[in-house]
C-alpha cells in the first residue's frame, strides 16, 4: 500500500471526528476559529457553517504529539496535506479533497435521510448534542411500511457511553436522554476527556503508521459507536458516526486508486457518478461446521483444545484472507467494511489490477486450503462492479441484491474441479511409516509429520497449530501477525496461514515488540486480561468465552487459569450426586436474516453506512455481549462459546445450564432488538455424554436447529420436540410446579415417571382425532382411558398420612392441572418432565 492511499483513507476516517471532539476540551488557542475558519469552512451570506470540520482540523493540530509524525509533514504521500484533506470536505477544491468530500456523501447515500416533513420537527443546530443514536432494529420490518418514518414511533435510544457489553443495549427514550443542552454537552465533554486519555496510550505511532491507524480505528469505535453521524435537521439518526467514518475511508481509498490507475485524478472526473469506479467484493469461509467439528483420528486427546483452536482459526482465516486481498490491491484495513462470522465485504477500485489481484488471492488461498484440508473447506469470493450512483439511497438496495446473488451463485461452484479434482498429488509419499502412527492420530486424515509433535504425539502441522492456539488463547491476551519470514520472538504456527502469515502470542507491552515496523496486526483479544499500564492496541472480539479452573476447583488437572475439560463441564450438571452428568449443546441463529438484510428496511433507507451499522450491531450481541455475560454470571460460567459471531452461536456446557441459558438469551435478544417481533432467533438443544464424538454432537444440534426452523422459526427444539418460545417458557413453569409437588410429597417419584405413559396415550388420542373426522376407531379407543388411569395412578401413589380433606383437595388440584397440561401440551409436556427427571436422577460420576 502506498502512502497516498493510506493518507486518503485516514483523511476520510478523520473527516467527521470534529462531530465528536468537544472544542473546549481540546483547549484550542484563542482566536483559532477566526484565524482558520476561512481555510476549511464554507460560507453562506457571509456566515461560516459546518463548524465540526474546523474542530477536525483543531483535533489534528492539538493532538499532533500523539499522532504519527508523518501525518503533519509534507512528505506523507502525494498531493494535499493530511489536515487539508480531512477538514476541507465541506469546501473542497482539489481532486483529492473532492474524493474525501464525495466519500462522505456516498457513505450517507448522498442525501441525509429525513423524517416525514409533516410529522416531526427538525433538530435545531444549537441542540444537536441532545440527539441520540436510534437503533436500526426498531424500524426494521418485512411488512409493507409507509415510506415516512416518524420520530414519535422511535421509542428507543442508545446511551452516549463507550462501547461495553452493557451499553450496546438500547434504552427507552426518556430513560437515558439528556434533559437539556448543558447536560448533553457535559456527556460529550466527558467522552472526549476519556478518549484523549486513551489516545495517549496508543502503540506504534513512531514506527508503523498503518498499524497505529488500526489501533486508532479500534479506539474510535469504542468512543463513537453511539454518536449519530447526522444530528441536525430532519434526520434519521440511526447510523453510527463510527460506521460512517469507516465506510467513508473505504470509499475514499477505492476512489483514489481508481483515478490514480486511470490517470483521471482531477475534480471533474472525480465528480462523475456514472463511471463504474468500484469493485464490491464478498468473501465467505465455506465448510465452517465441518472444519470445526470434524473427527476421525484414533486419539481422543485434546478434543476441547482442538475445537477451541479451530473456532478461532475460522475467524483468523477470514481476517487474513481479507488482509491478503487488501495487500495485493494496495488497500488499508478500513476497506474491509464488514467482517464477522467467517464472512467479509471489501470495497476495492474497479481496475484491472484489482480484478487480477482478486483472482490471484482466491487461487493462493484455495490452493493452500485444499492442500491443508483436502477440499473440506474453501474461501468463496464473489464481486460486482458499482458506480458512485449505485450507493445513493434509492439505488443501494439493488446493488446489495446483486452482491447477494453473486455470492449465492458462487456456492454452486465452490472449487474449480479442473484444478482441484482427482487424487491428492504425492499423498502417499508424505507418510513417515517409522512413526508410531503414520496418519495423524488427531484428525485421521493428514500424514503425521516427523518434526511436529504435540507433547507425546506426532501429528500433522494443522492439528498441532489448532492445539497451539487452543492452549494459548487462555494464557496470552495479545496476538501478533507478521509476514511468515519475520523473525519475531516466541512460539509460532507450524504452518503459516496461506503460506504467508505467521502468528505469535505475547504477554509483554506492545511498545517493547521488536521489528514493530514489520508487524501487520497487533490484537488484544481479551481486554479484561490486558495490562492497563501497557500501550493500547486493537481490541478484537475473536476469542469468545472459555471456562477455566479457579483456585477453588479440585482435581488432578485443575490448574487455575487452565481451560476446563468437557468431562468437567458435564460433571458440573450434577449437584451432590444428583442429576445426570451430561453436556448440553445449544445451536442458534437469527431467523430470516438474509431476508431482513435485503428487504427489512424502507427502500430509501438502504445505505452502505446503515448496513455497516446493522451488521456490526448484530455481531456485537454474539461476540461482545454473550462472552461478557457468561464470564460474569456465576450460573453460566461453565458454558463455553465454541463460536459466537455474525448472527449465530454454538455453545457447550452443563446440560441444565444450557437449557436455562436458552430462555435468558431469547429474552436478552428481544431487548437488544427493541422488542421487534420480526427479529427473532431459533435454537436447538441436544444432550450428550461427555465422551460423545464432537462431530456427532455438532450434527445432532444442527438437526435440532433445522427442526426449529422447519417448525415455523421463532422456536426451540429440545428432546426432539419443537415449541414456540412462549410455550417453552410455560413448560419451564410446569417443570417448577412438578418439582414442587415432588418436594412437598404431593406426588411420588414413581408417579412422576408414569407421566410418560399418560403423555403417550394423550398424544395418540390427539393424533387420532386430528386424522379422522369420524372419530377414533373402536379398536383404538384404549388411548382415551388416560384420564381415568391418571386419576387411578395418582390415588394409589400419593403420599398418605395427612388429613383426608386436605389429601382430596391436593389430589383434585394435581389431577386437574395434569389433565389440563396433557390436553394443551400433549407430547411437548416431555420437555418439562424430562428436564425434571434428569435433574432428580442419581448416578455416579462414571455411571
Amino acid at each position: 500500500m502506498n502512502k497516498t492511499t493510506l493518507k486518503t483513507a485516514m483523511s476520510a476516517f478523520f473527516h467527521d471526528i470534529g462531530k465528536f471532539i468537544d472544542p473546549k476540551i481540546l483547549e484550542l488557542p484563542s482566536g483559532y476559529a477566526n484565524e482558520n475558519a476561512g481555510a476549511f469552512l464554507p460560507s453562506f451570506n457571509g456566515k461560516y457553517s459546518h463548524w465540526h470540520a474546523l474542530y477536525t482540523a483543531g483535533f489534528i493540530e492539538q493532538t499532533s504529539a500523539h499522532l504519527p509524525a508523518e501525518l503533519n509533514t509534507g512528505n506523507f504521500g502525494d498531493g494535499d496535506a493530511f489536515i487539508r484533506l480531512a477538514a476541507a470536505h465541506h469546501d473542497p477544491s482539489s481532486a483529492m479533497e473532492w474524493i474525501v468530500a464525495l466519500a462522505d456523501r456516498i457513505s450517507s447515500g448522498m442525501d441525509r435521510e429525513t423524517f416525514d416533513k409533516d410529522s416531526t420537527q427538525s433538530v435545531q443546530i444549537k441542540d444537536y448534542k441532545t440527539t441520540r443514536l436510534l437503533p436500526v432494529f426498531e424500524h426494521m420490518t418485512l411488512a409493507d411500511a409507509p415510506e415516512s418514518l416518524t420520530a414519535e414511533k422511535c421509542r428507543f435510544r442508545y446511551p452516549l457511553k463507550p462501547l461495553t457489553a452493557e451499553s450496546i443495549f438500547p434504552v427507552q427514550q426518556n430513560n437515558d436522554s439528556p434533559t437539556n443542552r448543558a447536560s448533553a454537552t457535559a456527556e460529550y465533554q466527558d467522552l472526549t476527556k476519556e478518549f484523549l486519555a486513551q489516545m495517549d496510550r496508543l502503540a506504534h505511532a513512531e514506527t508503523n503508521t498503518a498499524l497505529w491507524f488500526e489501533h486508532f480505528d479500534s479506539l474510535v469505535k469504542e468512543y463513537t459507536w453511539a454518536i449519530p453521524a447526522a444530528r441536525v435537521g430532519k434526520v434519521i439518526p440511526d447510523v453510527s458516526l463510527y460506521d460512517h467514518l469507516r465506510t467513508s475511508a473505504a470509499i475514499a481509498a477505492a476512489m483514489y486508486l481508481f483515478h490514480a490507475d486511470s490517470n483521471t485524478l482531477e475534480p471533474r472526473a472525480v465528480k462523475n457518478f456514472d463511471d463504474e469506479k468500484f469493485l464490491l467484493i464478498s468473501g465467505s469461509f465455506s465448510g465452517i461446521q465441518n472444519f470445526i467439528f470434524s473427527s476421525g483420528g484414533e486419539s481422543a486427546k485434546y478434543r476441547s483444545k482442538i475445537m477451541r483452536g479451530r473456532s478461532f482459526y475460522v475467524s483468523l482465516l477470514s481476517e487474513l484472507a481479507a488482509q491478503l486481498l487488501c495487500s495485493k490491491i494496495g488497500l488499508p484495513h478500513t476497506s474491509v467494511m464488514f467482517n464477522a462470522g467467517g464472512r467479509f465485504t471489501l470495497l476495492a477500485p474497479n481496475t484491472d489490477s484489482a480484478a487480477n489481484a482478486l483472482i490471484a488471492a482466491e487461487k493462493e488461498i484455495n490452493d493452500w486450503l485444499v492442500k491443508q484440508t483436502y477440499g473440506e473447506t474453501s474461501m468463496l469470493f464473489s464481486s460486482v462492479t458499482a458506480k458512485s450512483r449505485d450507493f445513493e439511497s434509492t439505488h443501494f438496495s439493488a446493488l446489495w441484491e446483486r452482491l447477494i446473488k453473486a455470492g449465492d451463485e458462487k456456492k454452486y461452484s465452490k472449487l474449480d474441479l479442473a484444478a482441484y479434482g482427482g487424487a491428492v498429488e504425492d499423498y502417499l509419499d508424505k507418510f513417515c511409516n517409522d512413526l508410531s502412527s503414520a496418519v495423524c492420530p488427531l484428525c485421521g486424515k493428514r500424514p503425521a509429520e516427523r518434526g511436529v509433535a504435540v507433547h507425546d504425539i506426532h501429528s500433522c502441522g494443522l492439528c498441532r497449530d489448532h492445539i497451539f492456539l487452543g492452549e494459548n488463547l487462555v494464557k496470552h491476551p495479545y496476538v501478533v501477525i507478521t509476514e511468515k519470514d519475520t523473525d519475531f520472538p516466541g512460539k509460532r504456527l507450524a504452518n503459516p496461514v496461506f503460506e504467508q502469515f505467521q502468528l505469535y502470542f505475547s504477554k509483554t507491552d506492545p511498545t517493547r515488540a521488536t521489528k514493530s515496523d514489520e508487524i501487520l496486526k497487533y490484537w488484544c483479544l481479551d481486554v479484561g486480561q490486558a495490562d492497563t499500564e501497557f500501550a493500547r492496541v486493537s481490541n478484537r472480539q475473536l476469542n469468545g468465552y472459555i471456562p477455566v479452573y479457579s483456585d477453588t476447583d479440585q482435581g488432578e488437572d485443575a490448574e487455575p487459569g487452565m481451560p476446563k475439560t468437557l468431562n468437567d463441564l458435564a460433571a458440573d450438571a450434577a449437584t451432590n450426586g444428583q442429576g445426570v452428568e451430561a453436556l448440553g449443546v445449544l445451536k442458534a441463529d437469527v431467523d430470516n436474516l438474509g431476508l431482513l438484510m435485503a428487504c427489512g428496511l424502507r427502500k430509501h433507507l438502504y445505505t452502505v453506512s446503515r448496513m455497516a451499522s446493522l451488521s456490526r450491531q448484530l455481531d456485537h450481541f454474539f461476540s461482545l455481549f454473550l462472552p461478557d455475560f457468561l464470564s460474569n454470571s456465576e450460573k453460566f460460567q461453565n458454558i463455553y462459546t465454541v463460536f459466537a459471531g455474525g448472527d449465530d452461536l454454538f455453545l457447550i456446557g452443563p446440560w441444565n445450564r444450557i437449557i436455562e441459558l436458552s430462555t435468558v438469551l431469547e429474552n436478552k435478544f428481544k431487548a437488544y432488538v427493541c422488542q421487534n417481533p420480526e427479529i427473532t432467533f431459533s435454537a436447538g438443544i441436544t444432550l450428550h455424554k461427555p465422551h460423545t464424538p464432537i462431530n456427532t454432537l455438532a450434527k445432532a444440534s444442527e438437526d435440532a436447529l433445522e427442526q426449529s426452523k422447519h417448525g415455523g422459526r421463532k422456536r426451540i427444539t429440545l428432546f426432539g420436540h419443537t415449541v414456540a418460545w412462549p410455550v417453552f417458557n410455560d413448560l419451564d413453569a410446569v417443570r417448577d410446579e412438578l418439582y414442587q409437588w415432588t418436594a412437598d410429597q404431593w406426588i411420588s417419584l414413581v408417579f412422576l415417571y408414569r407421566i410418560n405413559f399418560f403423555i403417550a396415550m394423550a398424544e395418540q388420542e390427539k393424533r387420532l382425532v386430528a386424522a379422522s373426522q369420524e372419530g377414533i376407531p373402536l379398536d383404538r379407543m384404549n388411548c382415551t382411558q388416560w384420564r381415568a388411569k391418571l386419576a387411578y395412578s395418582l390415588e394409589r401413589s400419593s403420599i398418605a398420612g395427612i388429613d383426608p380433606g386436605q389429601r382430596k383437595e391436593r389430589l383434585n388440584h394435581v389431577r386437574e392441572k395434569m389433565a389440563m397440561w396433557l390436553t394443551v401440551y400433549g407430547g411437548d409436556l416431555r420437555i418439562a418432565l424430562w428436564v425434571l427427571q434428569y435433574s432428580l436422577r442419581k448416578e455416579s460420576r462414571n455411571g
